[in-house]
């Protein structure tokens, strides 16, 4: 999975997503005031090419996330162990232990107690 630039932490991705964010929203919202101005419709297509342009950012992040989570649970699942307990475990369940000397779990020793 690819890391941040700097530190590893992803925080350099972060700002760059929302710098993109940001300038993809500004541009369309430019472009609508330049049209609004020079057709006399104003606020429509602001309004309109700021919404167009939110919903699909919004839409192309979303799917982006998916794609980094998918990758990010098929790389755990490659690195757990086989031979761990959970529902990748092969074998059956786990022998029951011995109870402390002295500890039973029949009734009758626990009412002469």
């Amino acid at each position: 999975m690819a890391r941040g630039a700097v530190g590893g932490n992803g925080s350099e991705d972060g700002l760059a997503k929302a710098i993109e964010i940001a300038l993809t929203l500004g541009i369309f919202v430019v472009a609508g005031l330049g049209l609004d101005y020079w057709l006399g419709t104003a606020p429509w297509f602001v309004l309109s090419f700021g919404t167009v342009a939110f919903i699909v950012k919004f839409i192309v992040e979303w799917y982006r996330y998916r794609e980094r989570m998918q990758v990010h649970e098929q790389e755990m699942a490659s690195n757990r162990p086989s031979e761990q307990r959970g529902i990748d475990r092969a074998t059956g369940f786990d022998e029951p232990a011995s109870l402390p000397t002295g500890v039973s779990l029949d009734a009758d020793a626990d009412s002469s107690a």
